[in-house]
């Protein structure tokens, strides 16, 4: 390997961050301000001594440039010595404003990249020329395709994109052209999108070796000189690429990285290339105050494939793991593409900004939520220590707080409650209220209260299911005797939810609801879900107005309300995350 270990200390945000054995692709990933850029910029000094290492900078610029054949003579343009040097060299024809190669400058090592592609061509067309000169002959089949590992690059990461040829019809204005999509749609290289270029850009000075290969067998020449070991550390690949293409890319550096003895460090932010990250492959930049101990901030993520599929699992995604944020389980379930129902995750989203600082997941019901807590706590204590994992519950209806730590009830029976006022719901049905017939707030809280009192039944039945606790019956040894063990178990259940029983939790279900009557409580502490259902259902559902929209439309109104915001931050001091304190005076 070009380099097989590595411990950079005390550069910007890095304090400490190490590896013993460099893997041949290391996939490096965390949230943002921990050091990656920092941390790939130290590792250009470093290596066995042997081979280059290429470097490509997060900041990269590709300049359109105008080629003319009087500048092709000098100096022949090596992709791979660009990204090799930490400054760039003087060329005439190619104007850049900074020179410098770093991770906090922008490169303009791509801006070469044209003029190297039409030396190569002179070069080419020198080396026919000479052959033709010494043999008086040149058979197409004696020549071998120069472009040929362009073609390839392009045919494996860009199939609807060809190299044609380098075209000196106009040496004031050289061009290389490309067939895009159709075969009689001709691209010059600086008129391709982003993506197409920043593929050819990443690439091309992996695969340029074989096209000087290809130069010194047209030559005669013997083999060019072996290159050695390359380290190529790429920060950000991903940019200007489709996700699918990002996901590619990792299988295509794979691939070269064997095929050519090519060792890479890639910094990334991109959920596709995380995902596609094997366990061998995958470390996590942790920030220098969620290390504990000040410890090594470079961890590999999981030990094997089995323990990495369970993080995968478990966080619903690799990115929720290394954005090293505290993690927030509500009920519910995810958002998914095949439904359209609004999400508690989401609701909390548009009540406050602020949730933007927690990794927020679906864990299912009331039991599911709190089995999550616990596993996530501790999957997290080899990764991030400091951070934890809290469920937020719907109250429903329960009155006493939770006992089990890491656990909290929302102040009211679910997270919709919260949007149950009638000025919140008026100005959210903004846009289709001329479709209704409400004309003022209070006609919406008429409304509010008709349902109200329609739920009353549903209510009392809500909490008698409540009071009632399920029961489980485990078939013991001797299995001969299970028959006599479910008829033991069947009495006991009729026994002990007798008539009177149902009679006197309905009766206590009836007077807590009539006490949330008189309390003025029935907003808060009914069922939130049910109340802003019926309320749609009744009024706009033929607005043209979804109930998805409508319900997000009512949590960002919500989230003004006095109510909320106390709830908000009585949560988030909680957690342990303080507002932003005000600059000195």
């Amino acid at each position: 390997m070009r380099i097989s270990e590595f411990a950079v200390r005390n550069q910007r945000a890095v304090r400490l961050a190490a590896c013993a054995e460099v893997p041949r692709v290391m996939v490096i990933t965390g949230p943002n301000g921990c050091g990656k850029s920092t941390l790939l910029n130290a590792l250009r000094g470093m290596g066995s001594g042997t081979g280059r290492t290429l470097y490509v900078s997060p900041h990269r610029n590709s300049r359109r440039q105008q080629v003319q054949m009087r500048y092709l003579a000098q100096t022949r343009i090596e992709m791979s010595s660009l990204l090799s040097t930490n400054s760039l060299p003087g060329f005439d024809g190619v104007n850049i404003p900074s020179r410098e190669r770093d991770a906090w400058n922008f490169d303009e090592a791509q801006s070469f990249l044209k003029y190297s592609l039409c030396q190569i061509e002179i070069d080419r067309q020198t080396a026919i020329a000479d052959r033709f000169d010494s043999t008086g002959a040149v058979l197409r089949s004696d020549m071998p395709d120069v472009w040929a590992p362009l073609r390839e690059l392009a045919h494996n990461l860009l199939p609807h994109l060809q190299f044609h040829r380098i075209d000196l019809t106009n040496r004031d204005q050289i061009k290389c052209l490309w067939h895009v999509h159709s075969k009689d749609v001709l691209v010059d290289i600086d008129d391709l999108s982003s993506g197409e270029k920043a593929i050819i850009q990443l690439f091309f000075p992996l695969i340029e070796h074989q096209v000087n290969r290809h130069l010194a067998s047209m030559r005669g020449a013997g083999e060019v000189v072996a290159r050695g070991h390359v380290a190529v550390l790429m920060d950000e690949p991903e940019l200007h690429l489709h996700p699918n293409l990002q996901a590619k890319v990792l299988d295509y550096i794979r691939a070269l990285s064997l095929r050519e003895d090519v060792q890479f460090v890639l910094a990334t932010h991109s959920p596709s290339m995380v995902e596609q990250a094997v366990n061998e492959e995958l470390y996590l930049l942790r920030p220098a105050e969620l290390t504990p101990d000040d410890g090594n901030q470079l961890v590999r993520i999981a030990s094997d494939e089995e323990r990495l599929a369970t993080l995968r699992t478990v966080f619903g995604s690799t990115s929720n793991v290394t954005a090293l944020r505290t993690v927030l389980v509500v009920e519910g379930r995810g958002a998914d593409r095949t439904s359209r129902r609004p999400t508690d995750g989401r609701i909390y989203g548009f009540l406050s900004d602020q949730f933007g600082q927690l990794t927020v997941l679906a864990g299912g019901g009331k039991a599911e939520c709190q089995r999550l807590v616990r596993t996530l706590n501790d999957l997290l204590v080899p990764i991030a220590p400091h951070l934890k994992a809290t469920a937020l519950l719907d109250r429903d209806t329960l009155v006493d707080e939770p006992s089990s730590p890491g656990v909290m009830y929302l102040p009211v029976s679910m997270v919709e409650n919260l949007l149950v006022d009638p000025q919140v719901i008026f100005k959210a049905m903004e846009t289709v209220r001329h479709k209704t017939s409400f004309q003022t707030p209070d006609d919406v809280a008429t409304s509010i209260d008709s349902i109200l009192d329609e739920l009353s039944d549903h209510e009392v039945s809500r909490r008698v299911k409540a009071a009632v606790a399920s029961r489980t019956l485990r078939i013991q040894d001797p299995v001969a005797e299970a028959r006599r063990q479910v008829e033991e178990f069947a009495a006991a259940v009729v026994s002990e939810l007798s008539q009177e029983y149902f009679e006197r939790i309905a009766g206590q279900a009836s007077e807590a609801v009539a006490g949330l009557k008189a309390a003025v409580r029935r907003r808060e502490l009914y069922d939130g879900k049910r109340i802003i259902d019926e309320f749609f259902k009744r009024h706009l559902h033929d607005s043209g107005m979804s109930k998805e929209v409508f319900v997000y439309l009512c949590a960002k109104e919500a989230s003004s309300r006095h109510s909320v915001a106390q709830f908000i931050q009585a949560l988030f001091t909680t957690l342990g995350i303080l507002p932003p304190q005000p600059g000195a005076a």
